[in-house]
């Protein structure tokens, strides 16, 4: 991976949009796209300005690292999907309830026991 399909990464995984990460790091939102289009690398300031925001050490934005899914995680990740699909009709019903009606809710399912 690319030291910004890294950036986006980690961005990902901190909830940090990339106009948060621009705005904290002081540069343009566009560089972002640009690096991703291009495959560019930034200048050594703004590589390390971005590492601090993010929290990360500047090596881990510029490790060309693969990402691996083991077949196991896959099959379990399909098999949340499906329990996603599932249960969705339900979930969104509770998001509309009101709270305390989804607390109530939610605790009685809580005490169910199986």
């Amino acid at each position: 991976m690319s030291f910004w399909s890294n950036v986006e990464q980690e961005c990902r995984y901190k909830g940090i949009s990339r106009k948060e990460l621009a705005a904290a790091a002081h540069f343009s939102v566009n560089t972002i796209s640009t690096g991703l289009k291009r495959n560019g690398m930034p200048t050594a300031d703004l590589a390390l300005r971005i590492s601090k925001v993010l929290g990360t050490s500047l090596e881990n934005l510029l490790e060309n690292r693969e990402l691996t899914i083991s077949k196991e995680d896959v099959s379990d990740i399909h098999e949340k999907q499906k329990l996603l699909l599932r249960y969705l009709p339900y979930i969104e019903k509770l998001e509309r309830m009101p709270p305390e009606m989804a607390k109530a809710l939610l605790v009685v399912i809580d005490n169910i026991s199986i």
